[in-house]
């Protein structure tokens, strides 16, 4: 084909293109638009029993996950992250809202003391991480709640728990893929997956529940370790073998490196302003191409940099946490970025998902697209 010929194509493609985005421009209606379709979709799809989430799959190929204790975590961990996402969307705040809060916690209460389901199968420690995120929120915002000596209770027994689910190296896994099946895990944890804890313990302990501090020590430790010259996050203490691999490159730690970040920082970590914004640039500018590119791909790791689906709005709700902490120039700057990057996700019944799991990925997908877009929401506003 004549160069001529390439460049009609590439105007053709880039006048569609322009036409598209004239279309649908990005701007705080949009932005809240979304946010209220996916609180909506969310209410709608409460299960009887209050919480979010279920085994039910029409899909031939799901992820490695026994019945009944995994998914029971799944369960649980969605209901945590969902109600996280609730309690802080800016939404109106009705009566159908407010109950719906209230049912999800009732249901945490009844169900969040997940036991581990093998020597192999970690997925409990979601339940625990997110668990804690959402009754340490609550507790926050409203300490007068009828059930806070219920929540706190809860807390202290999610914290004492995770002292013997912590790996032998410092930080948590969910699965043992060395094939150590031990009481107390042996096998590698995982960089990500500490940080999504540290989190929750984070949010527990700024409501006064106590926190042994050679826990956090050994956890944060352990994210540190896997923390490269350039600023990725190996995926965990066992991929620090192959320290370029792809999954440990930027591109591959890009959904990730916020959740390290912000989890360590927490606990005293000097992390500069310029790693911040390279972890955010990565995400969503330099390496936003491979992100996309594993969207919805059944398979794990299967995509570039072995990218699973799954990291996709895990990644830009972190990211989003980290954005609302830094100056206000950096805000503006990639506040419409993430929002563009989280609409690539949403359905047209106004939930989001990134990755086919059984019957969670919707309710998990919206909880973070939720987490993400309001933060985002209040710097296009």
């Amino acid at each position: 084909m004549r160069r001529s010929s390439f460049l009609l194509l590439f105007c053709v493609a880039a006048a569609a293109g322009q036409e598209r985005s004239e279309e649908r421009p990005l701007g705080a209606a949009r932005v809240r638009a979304a946010l209220e379709g996916g609180v909506e979709w969310l209410l709608e799809h409460q299960r009887a029993d209050g919480g979010w989430g279920s085994h039910h799959s029409p899909r031939p190929i799901e992820v490695f996950c026994s019945v009944p204790g995994s998914h029971q975590a799944f369960r649980i961990a969605t209901t945590g992250l969902v109600l996280s996402a609730l309690m802080e969307a800016p939404v109106e705040r009705d009566e159908r809202l407010e109950q719906a809060i209230t049912r999800g916690f009732e249901h945490l209460l009844a169900d969040y003391d997940v036991k581990r389901m093998s020597g192999i199968e970690h997925y409990n420690v979601w339940s625990f991480g997110y668990s804690l995120q959402a009754i340490g929120e609550r507790l926050a915002t409203r300490p007068d709640d009828p059930r806070a000596d219920e929540l706190r209770a809860a807390a202290e027994h999610l914290v004492e728990k995770l002292t013997r689910y912590q790996c032998l190296d410092g930080g948590w896994t969910y699965l043992s893929l060395q094939g150590y099946e031990t009481y107390q895990p042996a096998a590698t944890s995982m960089s990500f997956t500490t940080a999504t804890i540290l989190i929750g313990l984070e949010r527990v302990r700024a409501v006064g529940i106590e926190v042994p501090e050679k826990l956090l020590e050994r956890a944060v430790a352990s994210i540190e370790r896997c923390r490269s010259p350039d600023g990725a996050y190996a995926y965990g203490t066992l991929w620090r073998q192959r320290p370029i691999s792809g999954i440990n490159r930027p591109a591959g730690s890009g959904c990730r490196t916020s959740a390290c970040q912000l989890a360590t920082a927490s606990f005293g970590t000097q992390i500069s302003e310029r790693e911040y914004e390279q972890g955010l640039r990565d995400l969503l500018i330099e390496e936003a191409r491979f992100q996309r590119l594993g969207l919805r791909r059944p398979i794990p790791h299967e995509s570039w940099y072995q990218i699973s689906g799954y990291f996709y709005l895990y990644g830009h709700a972190y990211a989003a946490y980290v954005l609302e902490r830094r100056p206000p120039e950096v805000r503006a700057r990639y506040a419409p970025l993430l929002a563009e990057a989280v609409l690539v996700t949403r359905q047209p019944d106004g939930s989001f998902w990134d990755y086919p799991l059984y019957s969670y990925h919707k309710p998990y997908g919206t909880g973070y697209a939720l987490i993400a877009l309001t933060r985002a929401l209040a710097e296009l506003e």
